[in-house]
């Protein structure tokens, strides 16, 4: 039976916005493109490449320096696992993102540009653990804005059409990548190959980072300007009118009251833990592409490695419009079950490409001489393909989730606890694949049979975190009718509208 819809529903949703402009919504998408540019262009393609092409140049050996550019990036996450709930509780209690979104996007912007200041290790790591911390945190108020930009029924849309627009940022950052990269040979830098990560116990000689220091400096750039429209769009606003100490007492009490909510509620507790292994896997996967492609497949051309994930991002951007009309008609969980099968297949197909799987001996008229068969590098390009289905509905289906199971009042609150999980993922993530491949190089395997255990490890978060979203009571209809968190009687079948 439908529930009808109480007092409390009403006072929430009154919270939100009514209607849903095109213009501002096409403004709001302006940040989105920005923060997707940081991602693909800084934490995908930039740092880990540089932090450990300084590293080298320390003396290290590349897989120890892989190992300590791990524990940096676990370090940053760490930080926005402790402090996001409460950045969200206090933006929840302001009744203001979008100012929020704004500062922590600047000293964002700075903190990436400084990184082209000096080729140091240490300042490159310092810089970046406060740059993504900010990225984090921007990203987790960006979606806290979703209910005051736009009407409930048009949600699954712009956040499908955001997604697809956000690819571009992507597409910019390939691009902005293969530009440096490109002027003049004397100026590439080292690629990531394989025979870099075979002397496991020697610092690699003339390393060259090249133009790789100015994608920081460029990326702020265009970060900047890609973001002025974002400066202009409107939301609606419920502003406390406290003053900061009380608005901070307030927040940190109302986030108690929402981790008590989310202990009780089982579709909470189920979302939280299945988010922690799917975008542990997904972040884990996006953190280390480059390395990936180019330590495990065997791709060692840069330009080739560009190209391989340029052509996932453009299949995410047709995704990404496929998962918001997939999204309104089937609900969050259905739509995210099928983006972490996508994700699933891509390591698959990752592990499969380049493995060497038979070896003989063919006797050529003479004598007996070895052969060795095994899968082409090419079939990375399915990876690809299953990456840009699974990156282009991930995102989107996690901040549906979120508004689905969190009262209005506490959607940045909620967004925060998402956070944690995603962050406290973010730290096991790149610890866990650094060591599988730490120990694979030390048990004397090679670094492409060592990249595909550590995938491995991959795949079965991913497999974790499919089984236990499978399990949520989807709430979606009652939702999509105007009821908002906690659901009365969601547990009891006799009351239920399954």
């Amino acid at each position: 039976m439908t529930e009808e819809i109480s007092n409390k529903d009403l006072k929430e949703t009154s919270l939100e916005s009514k209607k849903t402009s095109r213009r501002n919504s096409f403004l709001w998408y302006s940040y989105d493109l920005a923060d997707t540019f940081f991602s693909q262009a800084v934490i995908s393609l930039a740092f880990t490449p540089f932090a450990m092409l300084l590293g080298v140049l320390n003396g290290w050996s590349y897989i120890n320096t892989f190992v300590i550019v791990s524990i940096v990036m676990a370090g940053s996450n760490l930080l926005v696992a402790l402090l996001g709930p409460i950045i969200g509780a206090v933006s929840d209690t302001l009744g203001k993102r979008k100012i929020m979104v704004i500062i922590v996007a600047a000293v964002m912007v700075t903190s990436t540009i400084l990184m082209a200041v000096w080729e140091n290790f240490w300042w490159a790591c310092g810089l970046f653990v406060i740059a993504n911390f900010m990225y984090q945190n921007g990203r987790m108020l960006y979606d806290s804005q979703i209910p005051f930009i736009a009407q409930t029924e048009d949600r699954s849309t712009t956040q499908a059409i955001g997604g697809a627009i956000a690819a571009f940022g992507s597409i910019i950052g390939v691009l902005v990548g293969l530009v440096l990269n490109g002027l003049g040979s004397a100026e590439k830098w080292t690629p990531v190959n394989t025979n870099i990560w075979e002397l496991a116990n020697e610092p690699i000689p003339q390393v060259n980072t090249g133009n790789l220091r100015y994608v920081f400096l460029v990326s702020g750039i265009i970060i900047i300007l890609i973001s002025i429209p974002y400066l202009f769009h409107k939301e609606v606003e419920n502003p406390s009118g406290l003053k900061p100490r009380e608005n901070l007492k307030k927040s940190l009490g109302s986030l108690k009251e929402s981790l008590k909510t989310i202990v009780k509620d089982k579709n909470s507790l189920l979302f939280f833990i299945g988010w922690f292994f799917l975008v542990d896997a997904a972040n884990t996967t996006i953190l280390f592409m480059v390395p990936v492609i180019e330590g495990a497949v065997g791709v060692d051309n840069s330009t080739l490695t560009y190209i391989i994930i340029l052509s996932g991002i453009l299949l995410s951007i047709v995704f990404g419009f496929v998962t918001g009309r997939v999204l309104r008609a089937k609900g969050p969980k259905n739509t995210f079950l099928i983006s972490g099968i996508a994700w699933m297949a891509a390591i698959v197909f990752t592990m499969l490409a380049g493995l060497q799987y038979k070896t003989e001996l063919v006797f050529n008229g003479a004598i007996f001489v070895p052969v060795t068969y095994e899968f082409q590098w090419w079939i990375r390009f399915f990876g690809a393909i299953c990456i840009g289905i699974g990156f282009g509905s991930i995102w989107i289906v996690g901040r549906q989730f979120i508004m689905v199971l969190a009262p209005p009042s506490k959607l940045a609150q909620y967004n925060g606890f998402q956070k944690i999980a995603g962050r406290v993922s973010a730290i096991a993530s790149p610890l866990i694949f650094s060591g599988m491949m730490y120990l694979g190089i030390k048990m004397a395997l090679s670094a492409n049979h060592s990249f595909r255990i550590a995938l491995a490890s991959i795949l079965l978060f991913f497999i974790i975190g499919e089984i236990l979203v499978a399990f949520i009571k989807d709430p979606y209809k009652r939702y999509d009718k105007g009821e908002r968190a906690p659901y009365i009687g969601l547990y009891d079948k006799k009351k239920s509208e399954e």
